[in-house]
């Protein structure tokens, strides 16, 4: 069966709404039933670094309000076991997120349609969008505004720097700057992109001034809405959340997180198409160690939706077609910089690598 479009983007979505309408209304979420009120939210997600995820919350305080004033009547919906639950507020949470997820539905879709960019029959194509929409949907029991559409920010950069960096390099990496603003308005994970698109940088362009350069306009825009968000947004009370197994690695909770972080990650690198592919995948994880680090840190590994945006990465880096890029990674890895004739070493082991 042909990966068509129209047909993709139908199964794709379907299969969006109906495993959002499961993970929603199928069961009760374990995390977050204290949250499903507007009152509730605002006082845990009005505080600490969820203060600064702006974009998604008045999203979702929009839509609440907007299904309060005019449609709602769901009265045979109940989500949670909740004294204080708010059937309204929660299906604004399930409405949002799922409108979300089949955006980033037909990102993946169109990623899927680059032939050129990834190695994969139309077969494989098909089990990767539903890899990618269950992925997704089944870490959701831990349920916020943020992720879902931080997903969608974050393939839609990968996908307009593949389909369009080509025809218009530096109108592409103005419109991936404007993104980095707008995800990081959504949520901090936004700097994944940017591990992500310095890998690819390197790919096609090597190590040269414009390689460099749009690599520190992307951190400058991430770096700017970031320290701007702490400047102008102010929390008065302070608060600061703690979680009784953050931090702890030893902690049951967390050693199931790591080892659903250890499979998928050993099943990206199983289903890479070269060798090439597999180092991408380490140094797309090293350049991610910060992200990383603070999921350690201040994180519960067992909400395994930390670990999604590093996956949906890794998944696509991992059909990547190493033919269509000039520049190997194994080329720079090996580049000492510390040697005298660094420059000479660079020029020599940099071989463009055009396919026979």
């Amino acid at each position: 069966m042909k990966f068509r479009l129209i047909p993709a983007l139908v199964i794709g979505i379907t299969l969006s709404i109906v495993t959002s309408e499961i993970v929603y209304f199928g069961y009760t979420p374990k995390y977050g039933p204290i949250i499903f009120s507007r009152n509730a939210f605002e006082s845990m997600f009005d505080h600490d670094v969820f203060k600064y995820r702006l974009l998604s919350q008045h999203l979702l305080f929009g839509l609440d309000d907007w299904l309060v004033e005019h449609i709602f009547s769901s009265k045979n919906r109940k989500p949670v076991l909740n004294p204080n639950k708010n059937n309204h507020f929660y299906v604004a949470l399930y409405y949002l997120n799922t409108f979300s997820l089949c955006l980033t539905t037909i990102i993946v879709v169109l990623l899927l349609r680059l032939k050129r960019a990834f190695i994969l029959t139309d077969s494989e194509r098909y089990l990767f969008l539903y890899l990618t929409i269950l992925i997704i949907n089944f870490s959701q029991f831990v349920v916020s505004p943020y992720d879902v559409s931080s997903y969608f920010f974050q393939l839609l950069i990968f996908y307009l720097f593949l389909s369009f960096s080509d025809k218009d390099f530096y109108f592409t990496i103005g419109c991936i700057s404007a993104l980095i603003f707008i995800s990081t308005l959504n949520r901090e994970s936004s700097a994944l992109s940017i591990s992500l698109a310095s890998i690819l940088l390197y790919k096609k362009l090597g190590i040269s001034q414009k390689t460099i350069l749009s690599t520190l306009i992307l951190l400058a825009f991430f770096a700017v809405t970031y320290v701007g968000l702490r400047y102008i947004v102010v929390d008065p009370q302070s608060v600061h959340f703690t979680y009784k197994d953050a931090g702890n690695l030893l902690a049951n909770i967390n050693i199931i997180g790591l080892l659903f972080w250890a499979i998928f990650f050993c099943l990206s690198l199983g289903i890479s198409g070269s060798t090439e592919n597999r180092k991408a995948i380490f140094v797309y994880h090293l350049l991610s160690l910060p992200y990383i680090i603070v999921c350690f840190r201040n994180g519960v590994l067992w909400e395994v939706r930390l670990y999604v945006p590093l996956l949906l990465s890794s998944l696509f880096i991992s059909k990547l077609n190493p033919a269509v890029y000039k520049f190997n990674l194994d080329n720079l890895l090996k580049i000492n910089p510390f040697t005298k004739n660094f420059k000479e070493t660079f020029q020599k082991k940099s071989i463009i690598n055009q396919p026979k």
